[in-house]
C-alpha cells in the first residue's frame, strides 16, 4: 500500500538517528510489518534486542528513494557492506550523482543498517523498493550458482560406484601453429588383428556398474583409490600406464598384445549397453623413439570421419609446459573398420592408428575431440559473474539440479532498460548446449557466443538492448562429468525427451521446456538453436522444421541462408535439413517449434573439418568453433535488420533454389513438370532426403531405474499368472471330484483292512477281465487296478484294452462285498453306449447314489468288504 508523503517526515530518536534530528517531529503509528517480523523473529530466536532498540524502516526510506538501487549486500559481499545490485530485473536507470544532504542520510542508514545486521541474523532483506516503505526479501540463494566471489566452486558429483582420481586435470587452449589437413589415407595401412585378453596382458580395466543411478556424492565412490595401472618392474619397463577416472574420461579396458601395441575398449554410457563414441583418456611413461600403435576394438557406428581423414587429438604435458602447446591432430595409419567377429553378435567397428611421442616419460592425453568439461564451465561463469561490467547485463541462475546434483546454469543477458515499455518490447533468445555430452564442439560454439555477447562492442550491446538472451550452456551435466557419449545418468537421450513429464527422471529438459514455455507468455521467442555435434559430415549445418502456414513460407531457410554467407568457409547450407520426422518428434527443435517458435533449430558441428572455401580439407579448432559463435550473433543482426533488403534477397534466393532442387528430383524420376503453376504447393518433405541415421532413438524410452521397476512387475505378475491354476469347465470338475472321492474311499478301505489283520488280503492283487469282443475273456495281474481306471479316465480313454471291453470284478466276491457293505457300491455313469451289444454291459446305465460317498468310520474293525466297481468303456 502507498505511504503518504508526510509519512516521510515521521520523527526519528534522536539518539540513534542523529543525523536526520532536523526533520519536523510527528507522531507515527507501528509499522504493521515491523510488528508482524518482531514476533516472527522472536518466535523463532532470530531477535537479540529489545523492541524499541531496532531502528524503524521508515528511517531509511527516503534515502533508498532517491537510490533505490542500493541494497545490502548478503550474497555476494560482507554483511552490511553497501553496493550497486548487478541483479535487478529490468529497472530504470538512476542518476548516480546524490546530492550532500542525501549523502548525510545515506551515512546514517550505513551505521542503521550495521545495527540491524548485527541485531538481526536474516541477510535477506532488501531496502529498494520504489514507492513501499517496507522492505523486501532476496531470492533464494539457489538461484545464485556460486555463494561468494572468493569462495571455491560446486565440485562435480559423481555416482557413488565411480572412482575418481585426485589429480587436477586442467589443458591450455594452444591454437595450431599451422592448418591440420585431414589425413591422406595410402592404401597400405595395416588391419591388425584383434587378439584380446586372452592372449595378452590386461595393463587397465574399470570396474563394472550397477545397472542404474542410484545416488550420488562429490568425488565419487567413498575409501582408498585402487590403483589400476599395473606396476612397472623397473625403470626398463615400458609399459604404458592408463588412467580415465577423471572429469570427461572414458576407456574401460587396455590391453597390452605386443611391446607397442594395444587394443582399447571404451566404456558404453553409464547404465546402457551401447554408445561407444567418445573417447578420452591419459597415458604416460612414453617411449620417445618407438612407434605405439592403438586401437580401439568397440565402435557401434558403421560410418565415422575416420574414413574421411578425420585425425584422433593428442596433449602432450611437457610441450604444453615448454611451449605452450595445447591439443594437435596426430596420428598415421589410420583405419577405421569392421570388426568381422562371426559369433552372432552385433558387429563392433575398429579404429587403429600408430602415434609416435614427442618425449620420453612424458604425460599424454587422446580425445576424440577438444574436451569442455563441466569445471570448465563453471571457471568461465565464475569469471563472467566477478567481471564488474559483465554482471550489470549477465544474470547468474540455477535453473534445476541434476539427477547427481550438480547445477544446471541459467544466463539472462540483456541490457537494462530505460522504461517498461521497452522491456517488454525485447524478443527473445534461447540457446542451448550439451544436451549430448560427447558433443564437445557444442561447448566451444556457445563459448564463442558468450565471448562476444558479453563483449564491449558496439554490435554486442545492440544485440543485448533489442533481445533477451536466455542460455542454457551445459543441459546434461551429468553425461559430461561420467565421461557419456550420448545419455543423462537415466540412461536415455535426453533429446528424445523434450516431450516428458517424468520431471525427476529428466529434471534439465523439463525445467528447460518450462523455461521456455512461461518465456513464450511475457514475450515473443525469435529463435530457439541448440548446439550439437555430428560424427559422420563435414562442415557445420542446421537442422530446421519446415513452416506449414503459407505467410511465412521458407521464412525458416533465411537464417541458416545467412548464416552461410557470413561464414562461407565454414557453414554448409547445402547440409541443412528441415524436415520433421516421426522418430524425431521428442527432440528440441521440434518440441520448440510445435510450441510456437518458428525458427527453431538444431546446429549441427562436426567433429572433422571444413571442406569448403579456404579451410578446405582441414580440421576445425577450437578458434573456428568460437568464431561460429561470432557468427551467429552476426546472423541475428542480419536477421532483424529493419532495412530488409537482405531478407528479401535470401528470400527470392530461396524460392530460386527449391525450383532447381525440384527439377532435379523430377529429372530423377524421369517426368516433366511446368513450374509456371502452383509450384509452391508442392510438399517440401517430399523434396528433402530424411535426417535419418542417428541410433539416438535406441535410447528412447522409461529410464533405466524406472525400465527396472517395470521388468520386476511384470515378472511378478506373470508368477501370480503361473501359480493361478486355471479355470476348468463343468465336466472337467465333475470328472475331478470323482476321481478325489475315489481315492479317498480305497485309502480308507486299505486303511480298515490293514488295521483289521488283512494285510495278506491286500497283497492279493485283483483281476480284472479283458473281453476282446467274444465271450472269451483273460486274466491281467495289476497292483492298483483303481489307479489304472483313473489314469484312463485322464487321458480321455480305459487303460483297458481294446477300448470297448468292459471288465468287472468276478461275481461271487462282488455279491459278498455287496451284502456285507451294500452302500459301497460304486458305479460310474457312463455316457450313451456306442455299442450296446457288449455282453458284460448292464441293461440299463447305472447311475450315482445321491448320498455316494458317506464318510468312512475308521473306528469300524469288521469292514472287510472290498467295493465294487464298474467300469464302462467307450470309444
Amino acid at each position: 500500500m502507498p505511504v503518504s508523503r508526510t509519512a516521510f517526515n515521521t520523527p526519528y530518536r534522536s539518539n540513534m538517528f542523529p543525523a536526520l534530528e532536523t526533520e519536523p517531529k510527528q507522531e507515527t503509528l507501528p509499522d504493521p510489518y515491523e510488528d508482524f517480523m518482531y514476533h516472527h523473529l522472536q518466535y523463532y530466536g532470530y531477535f537479540k534486542a529489545q523492541r524499541d532498540s531496532l531502528p524503524n524502516s521508515a528511517t531509511h526510506q527516503h534515502a533508498w528513494k532517491n537510490n533505490p538501487r542500493l541494497v545490502l549486500n548478503g550474497s555476494f559481499g560482507e554483511r552490511g557492506d553497501l553496493i550497486q545490485d548487478p541483479l535487478q530485473k529490468e529497472k530504470l536507470l538512476w542518476p548516480t550523482c546524490p546530492s550532500s544532504a542525501l549523502h548525510r542520510q545515506i551515512d546514517a542508514v550505513i551505521r542503521d543498517s550495521s545495527m540491524l545486521a548485527s541485531l538481526l541474523k536474516s541477510r535477506q532483506l532488501l531496502h529498494n523498493e520504489l514507492s513501499e516503505a517496507n522492505s523486501r526479501l532476496r531470492e533464494p540463494r539457489d538461484l545464485f550458482a556460486f555463494s561468494s566471489g572468493s569462495g571455491p566452486l560446486q565440485a562435480p558429483r559423481w555416482p557413488i560406484e565411480c572412482e575418481v582420481i585426485k589429480d587436477n586435470i586442467h589443458h591450455i587452449e594452444g591454437i595450431p601453429p599451422q592448418p591440420e589437413y585431414f589425413y591422406q589415407p595410402t592404401g597400405n595401412e595395416k588391419i591388425p588383428e584383434i587378439i584380446g585378453e586372452e592372449k595378452g596382458t590386461v595393463v587397465y580395466q574399470l570396474d563394472s556398474v550397477p545397472t542404474y543411478f542410484s545416488s550420488s556424492r562429490v568425488g565419487g565412490k567413498r575409501g582408498v583409490i585402487k590403483e589400476l595401472a599395473v606396476t612397472l618392474q623397473g625403470p626398463e619397463d615400458n609399459t604404458l600406464l592408463f588412467e580415465s577416472r577423471f572429469e570427461s574420461g572414458n576407456l574401460q579396458k587396455a590391453v597390452r598384445v605386443d611391446t607397442y601395441e594395444y587394443e582399447l575398449t571404451l566404456r558404453t554410457d553409464l547404465y546402457t549397453n551401447k554408445h561407444t563414441q567418445w573417447f578420452y583418456f591419459r597415458v604416460q611413461n612414453t617411449r620417445k623413439d618407438a612407434t605405439y600403435r592403438f586401437t580401439i576394438v568397440n565402435l557401434l557406428k558403421p560410418k565415422s570421419l575416420y574414413t574421411l581423414g578425420m585425425k584422433p587429438l593428442m596433449y602432450s604435458q611437457l610441450d604444453a609446459n615448454t611451449h605452450s602447446l595445447g591439443w594437435r591432430r596426430e596420428g598415421k595409419e589410420i583405419k577405421y573398420y569392421k570388426n568381422h567377429t562371426g559369433d552372432g553378435q552385433p558387429p563392433f567397428y575398429c579404429l587403429t592408428w600408430t602415434i609416435q611421442f614427442p618425449h620420453d616419460q612424458d604425460t599424454c592425453f587422446f580425445a576424440h575431440f577438444y574436451p569442455y568439461t563441466y569445471t570448465d564451465l563453471q571457471c568461465y561463469l565464475l569469471s563472467v559473474k566477478n567481471n564488474p561490467v559483465q554482471s550489470q547485463f549477465c544474470k547468474l541462475r540455477t535453473l534445476c539440479r541434476s539427477l547427481a546434483g550438480n547445477t544446471v546454469y541459467l544466463l539472462t543477458i540483456t541490457n537494462p532498460s530505460r522504461t517498461p515499455q521497452e522491456a517488454a518490447a525485447k524478443k527473445a533468445v534461447v540457446l542451448s548446449a550439451r544436451v549430448h555430452p560427447g558433443e564437445s564442439n557444442g561447448s566451444w560454439v556457445m563459448k564463442g557466443f558468450l565471448d562476444f555477447i558479453l563483449s564491449s562492442s558496439p554490435d554486442a550491446a545492440l544485440l543485448r538492448d533489442i533481445f533477451v538472451f536466455k542460455v542454457v550452456p551445459m543441459l546434461n551435466p551429468d553425461g559430461v562429468i561420467v565421461g557419456n557419449y550420448r545419455c543423462s545418468l537415466a540412461g536415455r537421450d535426453l533429446n528424445r525427451h523434450f516431450k516428458t513429464i517424468l520431471k525427476e527422471s529428466f529434471p534439465c529438459i523439463w525445467y528447460t521446456r518450462n523455461m521456455i514455455k512461461r518465456l513464450l507468455e511475457e514475450r515473443e521467442v525469435l529463435l530457439y538453436c541448440d548446439f550439437h555435434g555430428h560424427s559422420r559430415k563435414n562442415n557445420i549445418f542446421l537442422y530446421g522444421c519446415n513452416n506449414n502456414d503459407r505467410k511465412y513460407w521458407l521464412h525458416e531457410r533465411v537464417f541458416p541462408l545467412m548464416l552461410s554467407k557470413n561464414a562461407p568457409d565454414k557453414f554448409s547450407f547445402a547440409s541443412c535439413n528441415f524436415k520433421v520426422q516421426k522418430c524425431k518428434e521428442g527432440t528440441g527443435r521440434v518440441v520448440m517449434w510445435r510450441m510456437g517458435i518458428l525458427n527453431s533449430y538444431t546446429m549441427e558441428s562436426t567433429f572433422g573439418g571444413s571442406t569448403l572455401g579456404s579451410k578446405r580439407d582441414t580440421h576445425f579448432s577450437t578458434e573456428d568453433l568460437k568464431s561460429l559463435g561470432y557468427h551467429v550473433c552476426d546472423t541475428l543482426l542480419d536477421f532483424c535488420d529493419p532495412d530488409q533488403t537482405k531478407f528479401t534477397q535470401c528470400l527470392a534466393e530461396l524460392k530460386e533454389l527449391l525450383q532447381q532442387e525440384i527439377l532435379k528430383k523430377f529429372n530423377e524420376l524421369g517426368q516433366d513438370m511446368d513450374l509456371e503453376g502452383s509450384w509452391n504447393d508442392i510438399s517440401l518433405s517430399d523434396i528433402e532426403s530424411s535426417t535419418s541415421g542417428s541410433d539416438s532413438s535406441l535410447s528412447d524410452g522409461l529410464p533405466v531405474h524406472l525400465l527396472s521397476t517395470a521388468h520386476e512387475l511384470t515378472w511378478k505378475k506373470m508368477d501370480k499368472k503361473k501359480k493361478k491354476k486355471p479355470l476348468q469347465t463343468r465336466k472337467q470338475r465333475n470328472e475331478q471330484y470323482q476321481k478325489n472321492n475315489l481315492i479317498r474311499e480305497f485309502k480308507s478301505t486299505e486303511d480298515a483292512l490293514e488295521r483289521a489283520g488283512f494285510a495278506s488280503t491286500l497283497q492279493k492283487p485283483p483281476t480284472f477281465f479283458k473281453n476282446s469282443g467274444n465271450t472269451s475273456s483273460s486274466t491281467i495281474k495289476n497292483e492298483k487296478p483303481w489307479m489304472n481306471e483313473l489314469n484312463g479316465r485322464d487321458k480321455g480313454t480305459s487303460s483297458l484294452d481294446p477300448p470297448k471291453a468292459t471288465s468287472s470284478i468276478p461275481t461271487k466276491n462282488k455279491e459278498r462285498m455287496q451284502r456285507e457293505k451294500p452302500r459301497f457300491t460304486v458305479s460310474c455313469s457312463p455316457k450313451r453306449s456306442a455299442n450296446t451289444s457288449q455282453e458284460s454291459a448292464p441293461d440299463r446305465k447305472p447311475s450315482w447314489s445321491r448320498n455316494r460317498f458317506p464318510a468312512t468310520k475308521r473306528g469300524c474293525a469288521n469292514m472287510v468288504a472290498y467295493p465294487s466297481l464298474h467300469v464302462y468303456t467307450y470309444p
